[in-house]
């Protein structure tokens, strides 16, 4: 009797660990998209990292309205910096160091282009300017 009970919790527990795995999190994204800060022909810049944006400095952020998206902005010169989409109401916390990051993870809302920015006074005037193009 003791073997059965022991094997039941055994496999509760199992059951109970496996129907977690397939839940989503904050940080799961359908779209992740890397943004490393830094200069480009002397102006400041937010340069993609991998994939098809890689080394475009502002690259254009394709996703599908629906699609969990993330955007991880990674520090790479040490100036103070973050990632603001003000049309969406979402705003990274700043990249202080060099090699900080901070991410923003939403679901992408209705189709449209929305700018997104380092809010930094002065970086946007600098060149710290891109687009997020949803798409339906």
């Amino acid at each position: 009797m003791k073997t059965q009970y022991t094997l039941a919790m055994l496999l509760l527990v199992v059951g109970l660990a496996l129907a977690g795995c397939g839940g989503r999190t904050d940080d799961q994204a359908d779209q992740v998209f890397h943004l490393r800060t830094g200069l480009v022909e002397g102006r400041m810049a937010f340069i993609g990292v991998g994939g098809a944006i890689d080394g475009v400095a502002n690259p254009e952020l394709a996703v599908k309205a629906g699609e969990r998206v993330r955007i991880e902005l990674h520090n790479g010169d040490g100036i103070s910096h973050d990632l603001a989409l003000p049309d969406l109401g979402r705003q990274t916390p700043p990249v202080m160091g060099r090699e900080s990051v901070a991410a923003l993870t939403f679901t992408a809302g209705s189709s449209g282009a929305y700018t997104y920015l380092c809010s930094v006074a002065g970086h946007r005037q600098a060149g710290m300017e891109g687009q997020l193009v949803v798409t339906p």
